[in-house]
């Protein structure tokens, strides 16, 4: 499985920038935990300006869900047939 992964993730490195990529991993290495921006910016070791730019467009997409506890703001990644099918690049 790990092979399908490797080729998946090439595949997307071809369409999508490396920072893209890289927050999109931390979600689906982290499938249905929530993350605060920081915690996505330190395990994707992208700057936080860069994620909040990130994340915002794949919220749009419909790759991430938001959730909001109070004040804070978290995300995760979306149950649908988009990341369904990324995570069969797994």
């Amino acid at each position: 499985m790990a092979d399908w992964f490797v080729l998946g993730m090439l595949v997307l490195s071809d369409l999508v920038d490396s920072k893209t990529l890289r927050v999109l991993e931390t979600f689906l290495k982290n499938r249905g935990k929530l993350f605060h921006l920081q915690q996505i910016s330190s395990e994707s070791k992208v700057p936080t300006a860069s994620v909040f730019r990130i994340v915002r467009k794949l919220v749009k997409l419909d790759y991430i869900t938001i959730t909001r506890i109070g004040k804070l703001k978290v995300y995760s990644l979306a149950d649908n047939i988009k990341t369904k099918s990324l995570g069969e690049l797994r």
